[in-house]
């Protein structure tokens, strides 16, 4: 027993080094690591001089590989920020500040639907951040390495969400996207587009 607990343990030490895997192709969604471990991160953005009041998870699906890994409101956190004064390529420095946080279907936090400060027409706008994560449990990250092993790197995803923007209910919107299971750096943080700054403040730095 002692052995085959060894080897175990090996196994997982040697994972973990062998393989450092990122999403290519793609920046609609992410492989992260923290110390809960590794998660898919989707990044939805909304810029505008309207509100979002409210926000709704469906369901998605991603596919790696042959691997497919399910989303639905029980197994994904969301959490919504706001800055209220964006400027229109989304790089401003402005504050996000937490409105909506939910995990495994729990609301923790809620404050979208509060009324927003009038603006000067021209000025500012909002910048929203949805940030979805799906972590990812032991048997999901085997799956994923035997693909990436087998050569099935090419992949996708898709998620579909209800929202309501300025009291008008906008159902069934959603996000496609194909990406790569890459090992090492996808792509180098420092050339991303100015709207990501936040996504990099809070996840990579």
């Amino acid at each position: 027993m002692i052995v085959l607990s060894n080897c175990a343990t090996a196994r997982l030490i040697q994972r973990e080094r062998r393989y450092d895997f990122t999403l290519k192709n793609t920046l609609s969604i992410f492989m992260l690591n923290n110390e809960n471990g590794a998660f898919l991160c989707i990044p939805v953005q909304y810029m505008g001089d309207y509100q979002i009041q409210s926000f709704e998870f469906k369901n998605g699906n991603i596919s790696i590989g042959g691997c497919e890994i399910l989303l639905n409101m029980e197994n994904v956190n969301i959490a919504i920020y706001l800055n209220e004064s964006a400027d229109e390529s989304g790089g401003s420095t402005g504050m996000f500040n937490l409105i909506h946080s939910q995990e495994n279907g729990r609301t923790l936090r809620s404050k979208i639907n509060e009324p927003l400060v009038a603006k000067d027409p021209g000025s500012v706008i909002n910048h929203y951040y949805i940030f979805i994560e799906r972590f990812i449990n032991e048997s999901e990250m085997d799956e994923i390495i035997s693909e990436y092993e087998k050569g099935n790197i090419y992949s996708r995803m898709g998620i579909e969400y209800d929202l309501a923007i300025d009291n008008e209910e906008q159902f069934g919107s959603g996000i496609y996207d194909d990406f790569e299971l890459y090992d090492g750096i996808a792509m180098d943080p420092a050339w991303f587009p100015p709207n990501l700054n936040f996504f990099k403040i809070k996840y990579m730095e």
